[in-house]
């Protein structure tokens, strides 16, 4: 039995050196596809800072084949929070999409929202009044369709420097999320909200709960033991609106008045979040009859130990 298992994880092996082999040549040191440092010589060692692995770009519970085509090197972290998330999914803090190319799926960067519409709002000639109304009617047209909010509340306590803030707009940069800040509130709390007003899909509410799960990781692992912070919350709800003038008369109620508790240095959601992501899959009894907000304190185990590395070797 130990000689057959010891063939099996040679085979594995092998096969990564061909791909290795076939994607990067002779480079015994790349960046995967999400920016993350990877060597040759660390296949599958999880002690190392560049260890990785293989993983498949068409998951195989959505039917990926186990072939050179479907297959990519990626580093150790990028594989876990890849998981078998399709069609999109965050890694690195970066969002990626898993899309088809004539036969085979590949792996693209999700581009700002924003940049999209701006190229698309760049055909609109204001001077041209044929222009200027068929951009208005075609405005009308869409001001019914129902709207989903996502947003993302952050109370922190003592927060001993300000690159905690920064290091958060980074984490919701990329989501086009507003800001907003203020520390008018006891013991130097500092109160963020940060809202996505187009989350239209089910993978988008997935994807901010992604991002979440992995500030929620920063904060108990690295922040806290730091004394970076001392204590600290986040809260993500997600609500629904029938149109847009609904959604405008009902933004300002997104606040911090329904979250009176103490603070639980825990990530929270609300029941639209969880009847939308796999977070029911993951804690099947949770009961929002009570409660606007029930607890949901995830983190990623891996990036969980090297926060632990991190802080043990400051």
């Amino acid at each position: 039995m130990e000689k057959k298992h010891s063939q099996f994880m040679d085979l594995n092996r092998e096969t990564a050196m061909r791909l290795w082999s076939k994607s990067f040549g002779k480079e015994t040191k790349v960046k995967d596809f999400a920016g993350r440092e990877i060597a040759k010589g660390a296949y599958n060692d999880r002690n190392s800072e560049y260890g990785w692995n293989v993983d498949h770009v068409l998951p195989q519970s959505r039917g990926g084949k186990t072939a050179d085509h479907n297959l990519v090197c990626c580093h150790i972290t990028t594989n876990d929070e890849k998981a078998d998330k399709f069609p999109c999914f965050v890694a690195n803090q970066l969002k990626f999409e898993i899309v088809k190319v004539e036969n085979h799926y590949e792996i693209k960067k999700v581009t700002k929202t924003d940049n999209a519409k701006q190229e698309k709002n760049a055909d609109v000639n204001f001077f041209d009044s044929a222009s200027g109304i068929r951009f208005f009617k075609k405005l009308k047209g869409i001001q019914n369709k129902p709207r989903w909010v996502g947003s993302v509340l952050i109370r922190l306590q003592n927060v001993e420097n300000t690159a905690v803030i920064d290091f958060i707009e980074k984490f919701f940069d990329e989501e086009n999320i507003s800001y907003s800040m203020s520390t008018d509130y006891r013991n130097s709390e500092t109160r963020i909200v940060a809202i996505n007003y187009n989350m239209p899909t089910k993978d988008d509410v997935s994807i901010l709960l992604d991002e979440c799960i992995l500030l929620n990781t920063y904060f108990k692992n690295y922040f806290i033991p730091m004394e970076y912070i001392s204590e600290y919350d986040i809260c993500y709800q997600v609500n629904h609106y029938n149109d847009k003038q609904e959604m405008c008369l009902d933004i300002k109620t997104i606040n911090f008045d329904k979250i009176e508790y103490d603070i639980e240095n825990a990530l929270f959601i609300n029941e639209l979040v969880y009847i939308n992501t796999e977070a029911k899959e993951k804690e099947p009894d949770l009961d929002f009859d009570e409660y606007d907000y029930n607890e949901y304190d995830y983190t990623f185990t891996n990036l969980s130990k090297n926060l632990e590395k991190e802080v043990n070797g400051k």
